[in-house]
């Protein structure tokens, strides 16, 4: 039977098909559980493809249910059923897909107190949904309440055009080319089956057009292509690269540029390993009271070349996590107290609960601190005072590392976290402090932002999230 007559799609196709949807979506969690993009886009997915499932179980399965055991199944429970799956589409799928479109624009990072009230607000109206047209009789109000209908489309299509400008919008900022590829894909594989879906299940039923009520299923021969394109260009490696992991859409090409700035790190080595060699040529036919000056940049080069070679290698290689239950006051404190002996003419101040917790990896988390207090001490010159402030939110646990200094300029913010990128100009820094630092808290599920502060200074803030 074709789309758009009464019958539809056989049923035992639209099961299959969301048989589909569900594994491909479960990969998509599974692939990194901590994610919150991960987890947002496998909830909006479920929710979404409970559009198929009712009407497989409405159409199909429960007739025949009620057909072999007819006391299992009665009708009003089936319409029960229906409705409150219904309800689940109508209501929670495009609020589901916002949220992930906030993190798919980083949201979260950007903008982290609209986000913490725009994460919650866009579920209201769902909730709102429920009291004024019980989720038990969506069905009802579906077929015969036109005002209903009404609003219920209204409110889809308000939820659909600010998920597309949040991801059009994302793809419009972003300036790496192949990051922005990555990201049009995710783009084109969420909008235009969700555009499709806002048009067939609402604007054809709102026109009363019955010879066209079951064009909804030509939604699902469109997902397939796009789910196949999609897969096709994720195995290439040109998208998600060649492990299909969806957890960050920088993470691989971060890495890519790690290993290609390996030329620019050699580069640097190897301009100390010249300084050695004509310093040992000049040796040879130097006299003894000059040797000890050459001896002074050969041993000043040799540090510099083990303290390069040790930091890429340190912060370019994978992380491993062991997490564990940590009391945070003491850790930090302990970061605090060893900055304060380097820096004798900085005022370290630690702010936190006695009895905070904070599941995560300590000798990671110590590393990161440090980077921030040195990164914070540099740019005060060694003078001034630097707070460490940790407390619990609403979502999980936060740190906040300020300083006094002459802050960060606003065209620097949006790159501080890229691999190789520094403003900084003495020579012992290779730009991957802050790279680092990034890739930790992502292991932990978790986020780094900085921001200029209110008066001077710039404050580094580590979002955990809360298990």
């Amino acid at each position: 039977m074709l789309i758009g007559t009464s019958k539809g799609l056989p049923g035992e196709f639209l099961l299959l098909f969301t048989l589909l949807i569900w594994v491909l979506f479960f990969l998509v969690y599974l692939g990194n559980r901590h994610n919150r993009l991960n987890r947002w886009c496998f909830i909006s997915g479920m929710c979404f493809s409970m559009g198929v499932f009712k009407e497989y179980l409405y159409f199909t399965l429960f007739p025949a249910v009620m057909q072999a055991w007819p006391g299992w199944m009665t009708e009003e429970l089936s319409l029960d059923i229906y409705s409150v799956l219904t309800a689940v589409l109508y209501y929670f799928a495009m609020p589901a897909a916002l949220v992930f479109g906030f993190y798919f624009s980083r949201m979260d990072e950007r903008r982290p107190k609209l986000f913490r009230w725009a994460r919650i607000g866009v579920f209201v109206p769902a909730l709102l949904f429920g009291v004024f047209y019980p989720y038990l009789e969506t069905r009802y109000y579906q077929l015969y309440d036109r005002t209903y209908y009404l609003c219920a489309a209204l409110y889809n299509w308000l939820y659909g055009v600010l998920l597309t400008v949040l991801l059009l919008g994302t793809l419009w900022r972003e300036r790496r080319t192949a990051v922005y590829r990555q990201k049009k894909m995710v783009a084109i594989l969420v909008l235009v089956p969700i555009w499709y879906q806002l048009i067939s299940a609402f604007l054809i039923h709102l026109l009363d057009l019955k010879g066209l009520f079951k064009a909804w299923q030509g939604n699902l021969p469109i997902i397939l292509f796009l789910i196949i394109f999609y897969l096709y260009n994720a195995f290439k490696g040109g998208f998600m690269g060649a492990r299909f992991q969806h957890e960050s859409y920088e993470w691989n090409q971060d890495g890519k540029l790690v290993n290609q700035s390996a030329q620019f790190l050699r580069h640097m080595l190897k301009n100390e390993v010249v300084k050695i060699e004509w310093c040992a040529q000049n040796i040879q036919q130097s006299a003894p009271e000059e040797a000890a000056d050459y001896a002074d940049i050969i041993l000043r080069s040799t540090t510099r070349l083990k303290e390069l070679s040790g930091k890429a290698l340190h912060y370019s290689k994978d992380i491993v996590l062991n997490r564990q239950v940590l009391q945070i006051a003491p850790l930090l404190e302990a970061c605090a107290a060893d900055y304060r002996k380097l820096s004798p003419g900085v005022q370290v101040e630690v702010r936190c609960g006695e009895g905070d917790e904070l599941f995560c990896d300590r000798a990671h988390l110590t590393e990161v601190l440090n980077n921030l207090l040195n990164n914070a001490g540099e740019a005060m010159r060694g003078q001034g005072s630097i707070t460490v402030e940790g407390k619990p939110t609403g979502r999980g646990y936060q740190i906040c590392v300020s300083d006094t200094g002459d802050g960060i300029a606003k065209e620097h913010l949006g790159q501080l976290f890229s691999p190789y990128y520094t403003t900084k100009t003495s020579g012992h820094h290779i730009g991957l402090g802050l790279y680092y630092c990034r890739n930790v808290m992502r292991k932990h599920g978790g986020s780094i932002q900085a921001r200029q502060n209110e008066t001077r200074g710039t404050t580094f803030v580590l979002r955990f999230p809360g298990e």
